[in-house]
């Protein structure tokens, strides 16, 4: 739980640390004769990315270097990407991305491949081993198993920035009030749900995005693979329709019928508002979170708060997913993108933004001992790490079809009650299959 202790210890960090980003970049790279230098950057419209946005200004000030800040709808930056990274002089030195993306994007020839920029000596990325292993894979490996998974054949084409696991937040004033202990699976998980409803039947039990399309699909799968679920086998044969896959749908339409208006129309902004504002006595989804409980203007919630491993199905298991940064092959001024690139993402940079809310991606930060006393929750974050997936979902071309239209049609008629949920699984297992049998996956 988060007490006043913590906030002495963030002032008194913040009184420290204040000017810590601009120095750290200045020290590292020779930026003084960068005055004429324009580069341009594309971030997602999100509380973690405004604190971002809020570094490259104090960066630009201190060192005279014009950064252009362009930020849109985290769900509309594909499309933008995609155009803009097709041209043959590009507008964008850097930007932040879908870990999603990833594949697609190496596919079409649209991202530098860093490992070969670290052997050119362009760029110089501080301690590699040190960011979390699974961020580093589903943010940037390209090549591995299965395409987009860690191997001897894999190349690095973006570092972890924004990346995220999912991990279990709890309102611990209500549940010390009722003496419940926290989740540790789903059975103990989905017996709450009547229980808070008859207790505290102004709270939502559970908050849960839902929404047709992506939303819904990201639901799904937080709890499809706690149960050893995967969509594909090693041959690309979809796997969807399971028992993992219908006891998910089980879950969610649980949810879904335990919220007041349901689950069908929220996205991720929906139950993350609804948490800190109090309205919800629990949450399960993207560690993202942290940044939106921790807020001191927004957040109602701050002293209220405890934290559990993602509960268990048949196994461990959490999300790997959210974003990453990377600097495309047209971008007009890749030198000084690349020493940009290197200073956002560096040891000390990752713990400087962590001071102020932000979201670790490194080791060394969750370890620290000072961070752990301001953030309890780094603690729980770095044990929940060692069952980050990152082959949650497949991070393949053929997933925004499969992830927005099809499962993120079928599964969102099923938690709606519109057709069962095996109907909604052969269906999408169908789809699938003709999808990837188009797309010729079967002979790479």
């Amino acid at each position: 739980m988060i007490s006043n202790k913590r906030r002495q210890l963030l002032r008194i960090s913040a009184e420290t640390i204040i000017l810590a980003p601009a120095i750290a970049s200045i020290n590292a790279f020779a930026w003084a004769n960068s005055r004429d230098q324009i580069l341009r950057i594309m971030l997602p419209a999100l509380p973690y990315f405004d604190l971002v946005k809020k570094h490259l200004q104090q960066f630009s000030n201190s060192t005279g270097t014009t950064i252009h800040i362009d930020v849109f709808p985290y769900l509309d930056m594909r499309k933008i990407q995609l155009k803009e990274l097709q041209q043959k002089q590009g507008m964008y030195d850097l930007i932040i991305m879908l870990a999603a993306w990833k594949t697609e994007y190496v596919e079409m020839n649209l991202l530098s491949n860093l490992d070969i920029e670290q052997n050119n000596g362009r760029l110089k990325i501080d301690d590699i081993n040190d960011f979390v292993p699974a961020y580093l894979t589903v943010a940037g490996k390209v090549g591995g198993a299965k395409g987009y998974l860690d191997g001897p054949r894999a190349h690095l084409y973006a570092l972890p920035f924004g990346t995220e696991t999912s991990i279990l937040a709890y309102r611990s004033d209500i549940f010390e009030k009722y003496h419940w202990a926290a989740p540790s699976n789903y059975t103990e998980l989905l017996a709450l749900l009547p229980l808070i409803q008859q207790y505290e039947p102004a709270l939502i039990p559970l908050c849960s995005r839902g929404a047709r399309g992506h939303q819904i699909t990201h639901a799904w799968l937080l709890h499809f693979n706690s149960f050893g679920g995967e969509v594909f086998d090693k041959n690309w044969q979809p796997k969807v329709n399971s028992a993992a896959g219908l006891k998910a749908i089980e879950i969610l339409k649980a949810i879904h019928g335990s919220t007041r208006g349901g689950i069908l129309n929220n996205n991720f902004a929906d139950m993350g508002n609804a948490f800190i504002t109090g309205n919800a006595a629990m949450y399960l989804d993207s560690t993202n979170v942290f940044s939106l409980i921790n807020d001191p203007i927004k957040s109602l919630v701050q002293d209220k708060v405890a934290y559990q491993l993602h509960p268990k199905g048949n196994r461990y298991s959490s999300e790997t997913g959210g974003f990453a940064i990377a600097m495309p092959k047209n971008a007009p001024s890749s030198n000084k993108a690349l020493q940009l690139l290197a200073s956002l993402t560096a040891k000390a940079q990752d713990k400087a933004m962590a001071r102020k809310g932000g979201i670790p991606v490194r080791n060394s930060t969750l370890h620290d001992t000072e961070l752990q006393n301001i953030f309890p929750e780094y603690k729980i974050l770095a044990k929940q790490l060692a069952y980050a997936n990152p082959n949650w979902r497949p991070i393949i071309r053929e997933w925004a079809v499969i992830n927005e239209q099809i499962l993120g049609t079928l599964l969102h008629d099923a938690v709606a009650g519109l057709i069962t949920p095996t109907s909604a699984l052969e269906q999408a297992h169908g789809k699938i299959k003709i999808l990837i049998q188009h797309s010729g996956r079967h002979e790479k």
